[in-house]
């Protein structure tokens, strides 16, 4: 009989211990969540910012391209992509 009590005692503390610990995993996850949520608000942010940039330097390239000869305003353009890509990788890096 008493190995019976100490048995369900044993069983009634790793029960509480395993209770904690599912309490403290589950706001952990809570946290990460939220972290989560932030980073994609801050890289849709990032993004919307490079579309308008990216918009707006080829606005004033077409403007100022109109002097150009067709071959330096081909270099500009090819340039230009060459930076917008790296923009893409480094924004695809920050990514998980």
């Amino acid at each position: 009989m008493v190995d019976l009590k100490k048995s369900i005692s044993n069983l009634q503390e790793k029960l509480s211990a395993l209770l904690k610990m599912y309490v403290a995993l589950e706001k952990e996850n809570q946290q990460l969540k939220a972290t989560i949520a932030n980073q994609k608000q801050v890289q849709q942010t990032l993004e919307e910012k490079i579309k308008e940039g990216q918009g707006q330097l080829t606005a004033a390239l077409m403007n100022q391209g109109g002097g150009m000869d067709p071959a330096e305003k081909a270099k500009l353009i090819k340039k230009i992509d060459q930076y917008i890509k790296e923009i893409d990788n480094g924004i695809n890096n920050l990514n998980p």
